[in-house]
């Protein structure tokens, strides 16, 4: 069966070689195209789901939007939309530059927030505090629930977050509830959330693997990192490794650590914390889904709050800049194993106890910690 979508492509194959001279909005489109086709992870996977057609078009309708417009901020929003026939995460365009529409978006004055009628200051304050934290903190709420925020799982909060339970440790151990507060946590390192396992684990933890895409492009990245001085020796030779991999599979996806699911064990079941509720909302993407699978499968954990933003399934971001370094392009090298049975991308992942909108933000932690002390047994 002949293929009519190939026909297709020498018409933006042209149209890109003609653009390609100047840096206008058209040509960064094209570049942005052409590079997220042929190196992002989850493009064939859209692709087999909404079909060649379908992208075809809205192709076109997005090239004649982009021949109209200057080469400034307002072209990478557009771009930014067109993008997101793929999905909302892990994904994006970024102007580089400073103009009018930018400037205007970065001056709007901030509102500020304002005491409701009838609530308590000191209450407000304190839960105001929680939510705006930049940095992991512990408190002990009560006799019977203790209290964990953790706003970001970078890998440069590492050492501070394992600090914090370390120091807590004792505490967390010998107190019935523990309230982990995750809102506004986009995300960040794996390795972030290591020292939060142990005190959740109840039973063996399954974490379904990734496969990295083999492009030249992609296959750089992983080079790149051997070179850098953040990483200790044997993490960089471990990235030389995983570059020779990859390299020896040109356009395949590739499985690094060599089996689909790993399943973590632990010696020790503690019996305290007894309950664990984790506060989650529309903020929640990336690393911090991924603490939350595993958090999951423990019998201690409920999540409360809303659904989470999805963005999980394709991972991995890789930021290149366009030619004319204006722009820069954001992708995802790798594929879970997960999909299509289990998507998140876009769909996110559920609370068990949902919070509805009569309870406000500032209410959030005391409703958990109710729950929680309502559900002793």
């Amino acid at each position: 069966m002949r293929n009519t979508s190939l026909l297709l492509i020498p018409l933006f194959a042209l149209a890109m070689d003609a653009a390609a001279q100047t840096c206008s909005c058209e040509s960064n489109f094209l570049w942005a195209k052409k590079t997220f086709e042929e190196n992002d992870a989850g493009f064939s996977y859209i692709i087999k789901k909404k079909g060649r057609e379908a992208y075809e078009m809205h192709n076109r309708v997005y090239l004649e939007k982009v021949k109209k417009l200057p080469n400034n901020s307002e072209c990478a929003a557009t771009i930014n939309q067109w993008i997101r026939f793929f999905r909302n995460g892990h994904i994006g365009i970024q102007y580089l530059k400073s103009d009018a529409a930018a400037q205007a978006i970065q001056t709007a004055p901030a509102t500020e927030a304002t005491l409701p009628e009838g609530v308590d200051k000191a209450k407000y304050e304190k839960a105001a505090v929680q939510l705006n934290a930049r940095k992991p903190f512990f408190e002990k709420l009560d006799a019977t629930t203790a209290y964990l925020r953790i706003p970001f799982f970078e890998i440069s909060e590492k050492k501070l977050i394992d600090s914090v339970i370390r120091q807590n440790r004792d505490v967390i151990l010998s107190t019935e509830n523990l309230i982990i507060d995750l809102r506004n946590n986009p995300g960040g390192s794996d390795a972030s959330f290591e020292q939060l396992l142990p005190i959740l684990y109840t039973n063996p933890v399954r974490t379904v693997g990734v496969e990295f895409l083999s492009t030249p492009l992609n296959n750089q990245r992983m080079l790149d990192l051997t070179k850098m001085d953040e990483f200790d020796e044997d993490s960089r030779k471990m990235f030389k490794t995983f570059y020779d991999t990859l390299s020896a599979h040109p356009g395949e996806f590739v499985n690094l650590f060599g089996k689909d699911v790993n399943i973590s064990k632990r010696d020790t079941v503690y019996p305290y914390p007894k309950r664990v509720g984790i506060i989650i909302h529309n903020k929640n993407g990336s690393t911090t889904e991924q603490f939350l699978l595993a958090a999951k499968q423990s019998q201690k954990v409920k999540f409360f709050g809303r659904t989470t933003y999805g963005m999980l399934d394709i991972s991995n971001v890789h930021i290149v800049p366009s030619p004319c370094k204006d722009f820069e392009l954001y992708y995802g090298l790798s594929r879970t194993i997960r999909i299509p049975d289990f998507a998140i991308d876009d769909i996110g992942l559920q609370p068990d106890y949902f919070i509805d909108r009569t309870v406000k933000d500032y209410q959030w932690v005391d409703f958990v910690a109710e729950t929680l002390n309502n559900g002793k047994k």
